[in-house]
């Protein structure tokens, strides 16, 4: 962007911060504000017999239950692999022998800086989840057919395991 501009931190929280950003050009253009994120990751996980390790979990920013792939925010000084492996373990219980970059991807550019990276898990072994405190999540393994046809029938309206999905759909993802 070329004007300059001011930028004031008007909320803090553990996960993200908002921010107005004024230019300070002779425009007059509007304030902007902005979500500040650390970055977060979306897991593909795979079981050996093919099955996505899919979660349901519960968003109460929008009060539903949503079909998801495992994913979460980095914590600070967490590079994307490490905070890969850190949430399929707490949402799911599985740890990864293999875990592969697919994709980088920016999935609110309209508000928020956020970048999320998108990950193939496999040689999935089980363990206990870990869900954090304010967390409601179960496990919801699907074959790949019962995940298309979720994505299809618009069941599956999450935008990172949209993107999943049609990574795999698409022949995007290794096998």
């Amino acid at each position: 962007m070329s004007r300059l501009y001011r930028e004031e931190a008007l909320l803090r929280t553990p996960k993200f911060h908002v921010t107005r950003k004024t230019y300070l050009d002779e425009s007059g253009g509007p304030s902007r504000y902005v979500i500040r994120h650390p970055g977060a990751v979306g897991i593909l996980p795979i079981l050996p017999d093919g099955r996505i390790v899919m979660i349901r979990n519960c968003r109460p920013a929008i009060e539903e239950w949503l079909l998801e792939i495992p994913a979460g925010t980095a914590a600070p000084g967490e590079s994307p692999e490490q905070t890969a492996f850190r949430e399929l373990e707490e949402e799911t219980g599985y740890t990864a022998h293999r875990l592969q970059k697919l994709l980088d991807f920016l999935p609110s550019p309209g508000v928020s800086d956020e970048r999320m990276t998108l990950f193939l898990a496999r040689e999935l072994v089980p363990g206990p989840a870990r869900p954090e405190a304010d967390e409601q999540i179960e496990l919801a393994p699907l074959s790949q057919e019962e995940a298309m046809s979720a994505l299809e029938s618009g069941t599956i309206r999450d935008a990172k395991t949209l993107i999943a999905l049609l990574c795999l759909q698409t022949g995007r993802v290794p096998s």
